[in-house]
C-alpha cells in the first residue's frame, strides 16, 4: 500500500522541499520585476517632470516680461506691476507738477511762434520789443549758430522758450510713446545746453490731437503729463502756415478769433511767410486798442487744449 509507505512519505517529504524552494524563488522573481517596473517608471515620470521644467523655463524666456521687473532705477512712487517700459526712457525728462493754475485776469492774450529759429524770428523779436510785448516760442531742433543765439534771446527777452519738436516729422514722432520721447529728448537736451533752460512746457506738432497720433494720443498725453510737462494747443489760428497767407488774412483770423473772448491762445508762426512780420505790429496795437494784454505761457497758465476724440 503507497499511503503511508515509507516511499510515500520520502515523495512528500521530497515535495515540501521542492514548495520551500520554489515558491520563494518565485517570489523573488516576481519582486525583482516589480521593483524594475517601478524604477522604470519612477524614471519616466522623473523625465516627464524634468521635461515640463524645462518647457516651463522656455516659456518664461519666450515672454515679453516687462523691463520693470528687472529695473533698479524706479522711483518710489511707481508700482513695478504698473510700470510700461518706456516710462523707465530719459529718466532726465521730467519736471516738477506740483503747481496750481493761477486765476486768469479777463482780455489776455498768449501769442504763440511755431517752428523757429529761422530767420525770420529775429524780426519777430524786434517786434516784440519794441511793443514791450512777451510771447511764446514753440521751438524746433535747428544746430547752427544764429538759431543757438535765438534761444538764448528768447529766454533772455522775457518771452518762454517751448518746446514742439526736433524733427517735426509726424509718421517718425507719432509711430509710439518710445519715438515721441526719442525726439522730445534730443531737443530738450540741447535747449538745457545751451540757455541753461529746461522747458517745462511744449506743443505737439498738428496739436494734441491730429491724424497721425490719434492710434497713441491718449497713451501719449498721460505719459508726458505723468512726467509733469504741461502741453498747450490754441483756441484761435492765424492761418499763418498756408501757403495762401497774406498780412491780410493773417490779421483778419487772428482779430475774428479773438472777438469776444477773454483769453486767447494765438497760434502764428516765426517760420514760412514773412506775412506775419508784416502784420504783426498791427495786430499788437490794435488788440492793445481792444483793451488786451499781453502774457507768455507757463506751466501756471491753464491750457487751451483740444477736445478729446474717441
Amino acid at each position: 500500500m503507497y499511503l503511508g509507505s515509507v516511499r510515500f512519505f520520502k515523495h512528500l517529504i521530497l515535495s515540501v522541499i521542492a514548495l520551500l524552494i520554489i515558491v520563494p524563488t518565485v517570489g523573488c522573481i516576481y519582486l525583482t520585476v516589480q521593483n524594475q517596473a517601478l524604477k522604470s517608471l519612477n524614471l519616466e515620470q522623473i523625465a516627464e517632470i524634468q521635461a515640463s521644467a524645462a518647457d516651463a523655463e522656455q516659456g518664461s524666456q519666450d515672454r515679453d516680461i516687462p523691463a520693470a521687473v528687472y529695473a533698479s532705477d524706479l522711483t518710489p512712487d511707481e508700482p513695478e506691476a504698473n510700470t510700461i517700459h518706456y516710462q523707465l526712457l530719459y529718466p532726465q525728462l521730467y519736471v516738477e507738477n506740483d503747481f496750481q493754475y493761477i486765476t486768469e485776469t479777463e482780455n489776455t492774450v498768449y501769442l504763440t511762434f511755431d517752428d523757429g529759429p529761422t530767420a525770420l524770428t529775429p524780426h519777430v523779436l524786434n517786434i516784440l520789443r519794441d511793443h514791450d510785448v512777451r510771447a511764446t516760442f514753440f521751438v524746433v531742433y535747428r544746430d547752427s549758430e544764429m538759431a543757438r543765439e535765438m534761444y538764448n534771446r528768447i529766454v533772455d527777452e522775457g518771452h518762454t522758450l517751448a518746446i514742439h519738436s526736433t524733427t517735426h516729422n509726424y509718421r517718425t514722432i507719432y509711430q509710439s510713446v518710445d519715438a515721441f520721447l526719442d525726439d522730445f529728448a534730443i531737443l530738450s537736451d540741447m535747449l538745457e545746453e545751451v540757455t541753461g533752460v529746461k522747458p517745462e512746457i511744449f506743443r505737439f506738432p498738428g496739436g494734441s490731437f491730429n491724424n497721425h497720433n490719434k492710434e497713441i494720443q491718449h497713451e501719449l498725453s498721460a505719459e508726458m503729463l505723468r512726467r509733469g510737462y504741461t502741453y498747450y494747443d490754441w483756441d484761435v489760428s492765424s492761418g499763418s502756415s498756408t501757403n495762401t497767407a497774406t498780412a491780410s488774412s493773417i490779421y483778419s483770423n487772428v482779430m475774428r478769433g479773438i472777438s469776444g473772448k477773454k483769453q486767447a491762445t494765438v497760434l502764428m508762426h516765426d517760420a514760412g511767410t514773412a506775412a506775419t512780420v508784416t502784420t504783426l505790429p498791427e495786430i499788437i496795437s490794435s488788440l492793445k486798442a481792444s483793451g488786451y494784454k499781453f502774457e507768455v505761457l507757463s506751466k501756471k497758465i491753464r491750457p487751451a487744449c483740444f477736445d478729446y476724440k474717441n
